[in-house]
């Protein structure tokens, strides 16, 4: 076996770290940028922090602020189209994963012509992007900072296409993320820990894409219900951002699987969050998975805590670690489908949108989806978890 690794863009971490943006900024040759943000990074005071850190280096920019959950084509087309017009020669986000992934799309439009939906392939477009892109992420969750993936809602079907692109610079403050809100920091932590168990499960799987998401589970299992309960904790903050920077890490190099797939089933029909949606499918998931790599779904397991005789089969492999998600879901106050609205049967006949896209995703899993053991799964998840 040969595997390969790779570190996609370079990282600063540290509390702080926003300081840096500026001169990082002008280092990588740029001096007209467009910034990227959503309404609440500019009311948490985060947008001015990075707008004061850009004027002290001289650089000069203009501000897109129109992002919503989900980015849609019609957006990235916006921006891009704001970002010609204006000049810019680099692209700064500072957000979510909805943020990052519309600046990385968007940049392609200074060297690609639109617009973005041309370039929805299967398998995914990798496109070449000599336009600066530093990412700057304001929740401990996505890890588009470190990947090559940025994912768009496509809104002719309301799929959820992927491009591929590289950025320059990733600047991780976890201090940027004190100000999150409960609820968007279990989805968002959660979100990676589905990173890193999809990472260490994948047909991809390799040694350091393990040991960063064995070491991020073990970060997000301890500190996630602290910050959750506790959003000022800059100690549960401080390691939740180093666990998804980590699990970004991780699943760059192996590519997340089925989860990720079933989670875009959901969105597409109740337009929920994407965190949310992965992690209501992962117990799931993870039983399907022991059948074919036992083995990694115990570290999963064991990763957050559940204990191994070394006796168990399969099946009680899976089991123990579904139910050990579902306590760390339980403890960062994870609402069940019934709970979140969702109808049984329009919940399960997901499956149907989960068969139909994504196909490099569905095939990374160690199990073939089939129809059969998709719906299953959605029937499971509805049933299991209350």
């Amino acid at each position: 076996m040969v595997y390969h690794y790779d570190q996609l863009a370079p990282v600063l971490f540290g509390n702080g770290a926003i300081e840096l943006l500026g001169e990082k900024v002008k280092e990588l040759g740029c001096k007209k940028v467009m910034c990227v943000y959503d309404s609440g990074v500019k009311a948490a005071g985060i947008a001015p922090k990075a707008e004061a850190s850009l004027k002290a280096a001289g650089i000069d920019y203009v501000v897109y602020d129109k992002i919503t959950a989900d980015p849609t084509d019609t957006l990235v087309n916006e921006c891009g189209a704001m970002a010609i017009e204006a000049g810019v020669d680099g692209f700064v986000a500072v957000g979510g994963g909805s943020s990052m992934d519309c600046a990385k799309a968007a940049s392609l439009l200074l060297n690609h012509p639109a617009p973005i939906e041309q370039y929805f392939t299967a398998p995914p477009s990798f496109l070449d992007c000599p336009c600066p892109v530093v990412l700057v992420p304001t929740t401990a969750g996505t890890g588009s900072e470190v990947t090559q993936v940025c994912v768009i809602t496509y809104s002719k079907d309301h799929s959820k296409p992927s491009i591929f692109m590289r950025s320059a610079l990733a600047i991780v403050d976890p201090e940027l993320t004190c100000t999150v809100p409960p609820s968007v920091t279990a989805n968002t932590g959660l979100d990676a820990f589905t990173h890193a168990s999809e990472a260490i499960t994948a047909k991809g799987n390799n040694p350091r894409s393990e040991l960063l998401a064995v070491a991020a589970i073990q970060k997000i299992a301890k500190y996630l219900p602290i910050a959750v309960k506790d959003g000022s904790n800059k100690e549960a903050r401080f390691e939740l951002a180093l666990a998804a920077n980590w699990a970004g890490i991780a699943f760059a190099d192996t590519d997340c699987h089925l989860g990720h797939t079933m989670a875009d089933g959901i969105s597409s029909t109740f337009h929920t969050p994407h965190g949310y949606n992965c992690i209501l499918v992962n117990p799931e998931v993870m039983k399907l998975c022991a059948s074919a790599l036992p083995d990694k779904v115990q570290i999963v397991g064991e990763a957050l805590g559940e204990t191994f005789t070394g006796t168990e089969t399969p099946e009680q492999i899976g089991e123990k670690t579904a139910a050990a998600v579902r306590a760390l879901m339980r403890a960062c106050g994870i609402k069940s489908p019934k709970e979140a609205g969702m109808g049984r049967q329009q919940f399960v006949d997901c499956y149907k949108m989960a068969m139909e896209i994504d196909f490099g995703l569905r095939m990374n899993c160690p199990v073939e989806p089939t129809a059969e053991n998709v719906r299953a799964a959605y029937e499971q998840t509805y049933d299991n978890y209350q």
